[in-house]
């Protein structure tokens, strides 16, 4: 009678190392990024038309006061002053400088809104490659944080240095750096600036 035996050569450990960024996740990040973009564009446009929309309302009350500050400093002009009219003038007087203000500061914003994200989100798709994909930035002034993965940590760097060349962010310094492997996850990045340009 003959005796056989069976060796089982199979191992896990001879299969191939499973890659914790695949393909698919790096499709699906670089589909999400202009997703983000898609929304931001829609987003800061909706907030131009609510700031145009408040400029025109201050505008007309604006010309309102003054309409009434004209009429009421003619009738102090035709008789001798009413202490009434005189404090009603002085009252309008501050309402239309208050208006000024305001005008001045939402001209501000509209020009921050219009002119500030549409440039630098045009400038991120144009550096945006399949190794470095956003998660999330925040813009206040002059600082900036991007968050975001990478398919390997000295992908980040090289970002980086193609940010600096573009004309929203030209010679922007970036103070700090942090990255973090989560489990089954790929590689997450932090950069954020100092608001201070480098000097040249």
């Amino acid at each position: 009678m003959t005796m056989k035996m069976r060796v089982n050569l199979y191992s896990e450990s001879l299969l191939p190392a499973e890659l914790r960024l695949s393909f698919r996740r790096m499709v699906t990040g670089i589909v999400a990024m202009l997703l983000l973009f898609s929304f931001g564009s829609i987003f800061t446009y909706m907030l131009i038309l609510d700031l145009e929309t408040d400029n025109r309302e201050l505008t007309s009350q604006k010309s309102s006061l003054e309409a009434k500050k004209r009429e009421l400093e003619s009738k102090i002009a035709q008789r001798s002053p009413d202490a009434k009219l005189v404090a009603k003038v002085d009252l309008l007087a501050q309402q239309i400088e208050l208006k000024r203000m305001l005008l001045g500061e939402l001209s501000q914003r509209e020009a921050l809104t219009s002119k500030g994200y549409s440039p630098l989100m045009k400038d991120l798709a144009r550096v945006a490659n399949s190794s470095i994909w956003l998660n999330r930035f925040q813009v206040e002034g002059d600082n900036f944080i991007f968050e975001g993965y990478t398919a390997a940590p000295h992908n980040v760097p090289l970002w980086v240095d193609r940010l600096k060349m573009t004309e929203t962010l030209k010679g922007q310094a970036f103070a700090s750096m942090t990255m973090n492997r989560g489990e089954d996850k790929p590689l997450s990045f932090t950069l954020a600036s100092t608001g201070e340009e480098e000097s040249q």
